[in-house]
């Protein structure tokens, strides 16, 4: 019977198939290529539907179908086998041939997708084929061989060994009129010489990297190739399978060689021997029996964990240039550099983003989620991926990188805990992760004891500075690691505890790369950047705390920050502004990291403050103002004393304070720092503080208290000359905004001016944005709106080149007025609903009050005004309830558009009407404004 998705259950028979040679093909004539397999792919699906089967699955040009009766597969499979000897293929990549495989199992479905262990053997069985050839499991030729149809046979191929299964399969083969039936032997584990481990486990996942390295192996001018990849990263499991995939590509057989315990370069010959079975004789070195026995041999070589044994890389070359048909494949934590070499370096596992969780049937497609279910499942049967546990599966792909060893062994837990148990223990993965299956090596029991191997193999001061390195949270650059693990400037005090290394900070780098311990990342705009994954990382951070450095390092790193922090903070106003948003953007995680250093009993609260004072122009650019008022926050309170440091750190934060809608706060913050500036006689201090103090005043209410702190705040500028100018900008930038608060429109205009011509002599394309958005305003005002629209755009192309996160909502929603005033309805819409989005990513409530009104003003131009009332309703009640002060923009433009609308409606209508909008949640007018109005003209 069907399941819900029309999927047949029971016992149904599975068809798999594939092309044969499909990526030859499409490397040389991918034009004819694509035509061909758009026939193919019709053949083969009108061949199945008219059988009654189901294409459940593509991949490529693979199909996977399902019947729900034996008989009906088996002349499925005979029509498509006809149809495509039938087909005139193009020249260019003729023939096309197609093998397949007929097995019969339980349909187990799950999230939308057929399960189970027999999917695993029709997908062998299917590998051992050759194109043109049908290929029967013994479940299916039990059903179908009683009663064939005319002209059908079967073969008896014999009992194989197929890859990966522990169970050998008796294989049959169908034979039909007019279609081709002598083929090759088999390819199976049982044709050529190997000694490759039969593996107990399904392999998940990897599809595109086990195609991409046996592609690469099989270009006849590569002969080594180095998978590279930190401990549990899975390339053992990978060059294994790789070795299975093309053993039969290689007449004298492909053998593993496992390394790992192997005690030195010099024991590589006497391993490989020993694989092959080759022994020493007559007191000859065993190196040179290896290369005669290698010489004719058309043969692939597995080594396995060659990073230990890495100066017999010479041996490698020495084969291989005396064995001509001879290829090696080697797993390694770092590369031979051998001539001819090409490294692949393994991945971690694809990974869903737990801030935007799939459907559980997407989600149960991503690597490591199937791995993390499959193991799961072998623990606990029954344990299932469903709806109550997606969110921690895929937080702990996601918090372990994807590393294939580290869920494997998470997923080994499920028997004792649940997923969000697992989850929350880790935060201390190296702990938790251990006692992985004991047949295998010690070293891939255990998480650390992965990371250990790589570890112990590194020379002291490459150790030193790998365990110095881990301070960095998101990486670093060349730059940073010198300042900071090689060649700190600190205090004598803390560089008695952290001696300088004697080390080249790119040969060492580039020695952690090669080692798999770093990985090189390359971020748009900027220089290469080395990270550590989380795992690693937090091994790393163990060893520095066990030889007593952590302390000393995170010092050096907070006083490298506080440099990066200080030198942006001069950029930010000039023409380097976006480079310097951009760095500390790249750079926040590290910024952070220092911050929360700063905070801890040992740590610089006074460098904290500086960081504080450097940052807070970037933590409002970017959006980033609660975690920036927190961070600032928690250090003023930690270091209460009176410094010129705290004066600067107050007015950053009443800053940001005020940004919130936070007054009260931000003026005692303000108030506070004036003061202690004045104590200090530090006129640079007080002058910034003055202009914050002025526009918090301005926009709290009270912009007669803000007139008199603006000038002065100007006036001390002026004072201090050209050191005085990038202050000036935002003085005068502040006094506008004063003035438009006090509804002085005319000097409003002339400061906003003066701002905009000294923001475009100093380069601050940010200063000029606001500029240009607060003289929009006042042509707003004056309804002006092309005038207004035209600075609002280049407003926001200014704020978007810069990355100012804040601005751009706010600007969003001015630009839907103007579109309202252009009749451009559905663009207005738009515009409101993406600045409704914003607001709400970013919690600002005020935004989303003015959204609710920028609706409302929708919906009376468009004749709908019940449902502009209750807008303007619910936009009221929220204003109240968050104790806001409308802007003089907005509050001009909501009162035209309140007298608008409510004279289309009786008074007793409006009333009621508003009174039911003031009666709706936040969420429930949000979910209402979004609703489509009835004729959304222009959309």
């Amino acid at each position: 019977m069907p399941d819900s998705l029309g999927l047949p259950t029971g016992t149904v028979t599975f068809l798999y198939t594939d092309i044969e040679g499909s990526t030859l093909r499409w490397e040389r004539s991918p034009g004819a290529m694509k035509l061909a397999v758009e026939r193919h792919d019709s053949i083969l699906r009108q061949a199945i539907e008219a059988h009654s089967g189901v294409v459940f699955r593509t991949m490529g040009d693979a199909f996977c179908a399902v019947f729900p009766l034996s008989g009906d597969a088996l002349n499925a499979v005979i029509a498509a086998q006809r149809g495509l000897d039938a087909e005139e293929w193009d020249p260019q990549v003729a023939p096309i041939r197609v093998r397949m495989a007929l097995h019969t199992g339980p349909g187990e479905v799950r999230d939308g997708d057929y399960v189970g262990q027999h999917l695993n053997r029709i997908a062998r069985l299917l590998s051992a084929g050759h194109g043109g050839q049908v290929l029967l499991s013994e479940a299916t030729y039990a059903l179908v061989c009683d009663n064939p149809p005319p002209g059908v046979s079967f073969l008896d191929l014999g009992q194989h060994q197929l890859r990966d299964l522990e169970r050998p399969e008796r294989v049959y083969q169908l034979l039909c009129e007019g279609l081709v039936y002598s083929f090759p032997s088999l390819k199976t584990e049982n044709t050529r010489p190997n000694n490759l481990p039969v593996l107990p486990t399904e392999f998940i996942g990897r599809e595109r990297e086990l195609q991409e390295v046996c592609d690469l192996l099989s270009r006849p001018q590569v002969r080594l190739v180095t998978l590279t990849g930190p401990g549990g990263t899975g390339k053992t499991r990978l060059s294994l399978e790789v070795g299975a995939a093309l053993l039969e590509r290689f007449r004298n057989g492909v053998f593993w060689v496992p390394l790992a315990s192997v005690a030195g370069p010099s024991l590589v010959p006497a391993a490989i021997g020993e694989a092959l079975k080759l022994m020493e004789s007559g007191g000859r070195p065993i190196i040179e029996s290896l290369k005669d026995y290698l010489r004719q041999k058309e043969m692939l070589l597995v080594l396995d964990n060659f990073e230990q044994v890495v100066s017999a890389a010479s041996t490698l070359a020495d084969l291989l240039k005396d064995a001509p048909q001879l290829k090696v494949l080697v797993t390694s934590r770092e590369v031979l550099h051998v001539y001819g070499e090409k490294e692949y370096p393994v991945p971690p596992l694809q990974l869903p983003d737990p801030a935007h969780l799939p459907s559980l049937a997407d989600l149960a497609q991503y690597e490591s989620v199937r791995l993390f279910v499959e193991r799961a499942t072998s623990a606990k049967p029954g344990f299932e991926l469903a709806s109550d546990n997606a969110m921690s599966v895929a937080q702990i792909c996601n918090r372990l990188d994807g590393l294939p060893l580290a869920i494997e062994l998470a997923a080994a837990r499920i028997k004792f805990l649940a997923t969000p148990a697992i989850l929350s223990r880790l935060d201390s993965r190296l702990k938790l992760l251990t006692s992985g299956s004991r047949d295998l090596p010690a070293r891939q029991q255990t998480l650390r004891g992965a990371i250990d191997w790589s570890y112990d193999l590194l020379p002291e001061q490459e150790r030193a500075f790998f365990r110095r390195l881990a301070v960095f949270q998101g990486g670093c650059t060349l730059e940073a690691a010198e300042a900071v693990a090689c060649n700190p400037t600190l205090p004598a005090s803390v560089v008695a505890q952290l001696a300088p290394l004697e080390i080249d900070v790119f040969e060492g780098i580039t020695s952690l790369v090669d080692k798999s311990l770093l990985r090189q990342v390359d971020v748009a705009n900027s220089e290469c950047r080395y990270v550590m994954l989380e795992t690693i990382r937090e091994y790393a951070l163990e060893r520095l705390e066990e030889c007593g450095e952590l302390g000393a390092v995170r010092a050096a790193h907070a006083q490298h920050f506080l440099n990066v922090s200080r030198q942006a903070e001069a950029d930010i106003q000039g023409p380097r502004q976006k480079s310097a948003i951009y760095t500390l953007e790249v750079e926040h995680d590290n910024l952070r990291a220092a911050l929360q250093w700063c905070l801890t009993a040992e740590g610089n609260k006074d460098l904290g403050l500086r960081v504080v004072s450097a940052l807070y122009r970037f933590w409002h650019i970017r959006g980033h103002l609660s975690e920036g008022r927190r961070t600032a926050s928690a250090l003023l309170a930690a270091a209460p004393q009176r410094t010129e440091v705290r004066a600067r750190a107050l007015y950053s934060a009443g800053y940001m304070t005020f940004l919130q809608g936070d007054s009260a706060v931000a003026w005692q913050m303000l108030e506070e720092s004036v003061s202690i500036a004045k104590e200090v006689d530090d006129d640079l201090t007080r002058a910034h503080a003055f202009f914050i103090y002025a526009a918090a005043r301005a926009f709290g209410g009270d912009p007669s208290g803000g007139g008199a702190l603006a000038q002065e705040s100007i006036s001390l500028f002026r004072q201090l000359g050209s050191a005085g100018k990038p202050g000036l900008n935002l003085a005068l930038l502040g006094t506008g905004v004063v003035s438009f608060a006090l509804g002085d429109y005319g000097a409003a205009q002339s400061t906003l001016d003066e701002a905009s011509s000294l923001a475009t002599e100093l380069g601050d394309a940010y200063t000029l944005a606001q500029a240009s958005t607060y003289l929009g305003d006042l042509a707003r005002i004056d309804c002006d709106y092309p005038r207004a629209g035209s600075l609002y755009e280049r407003s926001l192309a200014a704020f978007r080149a810069v990355g100012g996160r804040s601005d751009i909502p706010a600007l969003l929603h001015n630009i839907a007025y103007v579109a309202i005033a252009e009749r451009d309805y559905g663009r207005a819409w738009d515009l409101f609903h993406e600045s409704l989005i914003l607001q709400q990513e970013i919690g600002n409530q005020q935004g989303v009050s003015e959204c609710l009104s920028g609706f409302a003003a929708l919906a009376g131009a468009q004749g709908e005004p019940m449902r502009a009332a209750r807008l303007f309703g619910a936009a009221e009640a929220l204003r109240t309830a968050i104790g806001v002060y409308m802007w003089p923009a907005e509050r001009i433009e909501c009162e035209r558009n309140l007298r608008s609308t409510k004279a289309q409606l009786d008074e007793a209508g409006w009333q009621a009407a508003w009174q039911e909008g003031e009666q709706l949640s936040p969420e429930q007018a949000i979910a209402y404004a979004l609703q489509e109005q009835e004729a959304p003209a222009a959309r």
